[in-house]
């Protein structure tokens, strides 16, 4: 955030946030009375009020979901950041077909936010976390091969976004496993807080 941006949400004006993603994003993944825990809405609480985040996060979702991208580019008419937090739902597909694509889809994405919320639209892109592989549930016969295809996302996330002048952030490695216990790739409350603690300083520095 520049100084003068971070000064204006200092003042009462808090930056407006839209976070793209998935289930991790939506939070759906935890206990109805925990929904809150969600780490949008923990970073969100822990800004003290210089960010408002939007959730725009839906389970299943993978970057190719350029169209739904669109349709949330109408219904949220201006921003300050733009978070896209994908990745997860990609690494189902082992095949060398997966990043390229997942990087392509980012790529458009970014450009069809910076058309239309200005190009000085801060974006920040979210290298997908890691899995906890021995309870990762029905897609466990590929648990090796779905985590290489989570690290090489985000070693090319970090390249797109030094190539199109994007924040970047990786959370590979930040969620404990001990958080991953559910089906190995959605965090419990404690998984959330980790990624917040994480991500509040990339968005509220």
């Amino acid at each position: 955030m520049c100084a003068v941006a971070f000064a204006v949400a200092l003042a009462g004006n808090p930056q407006t946030v839209v976070v793209f993603g998935d289930s991790l994003t939506e939070g759906g993944a935890l206990p109805k009375a925990e929904r809150t825990n969600a780490w949008v809405y923990v970073v969100e609480r822990e800004s003290k009020g210089r960010l408002r985040l939007l959730n725009e996060g839906k389970g299943g979702r993978p970057t190719a979901s350029v169209k739904e991208f669109e349709a949330m580019l109408v219904r949220r008419p201006a921003a300050d950041v733009l978070v896209l937090a994908l990745g997860t739902n990609d690494s189902r597909d082992t095949s060398d077909e997966c990043v390229p694509k997942a990087v392509a889809n980012l790529r458009t994405m970014v450009a069809k936010a910076r058309a239309a919320w200005g190009d000085r639209l801060r974006v920040l892109i979210v290298g997908p976390p890691n899995l906890n592989k021995g309870v990762l549930g029905p897609t466990k016969p590929i648990a090796n091969e779905r985590e290489a295809k989570l690290r090489e996302q985000g070693e090319a996330f970090a390249r797109l976004a030094h190539e199109i002048n994007c924040d970047f952030i990786s959370l590979f490695e930040v969620v404990p496993e001990s958080s991953l216990t559910k089906d190995g790739v959605h965090p419990d409350t404690a998984g959330n807080a980790a990624m917040a603690r994480a991500l509040l300083p990339k968005l509220a520095p």
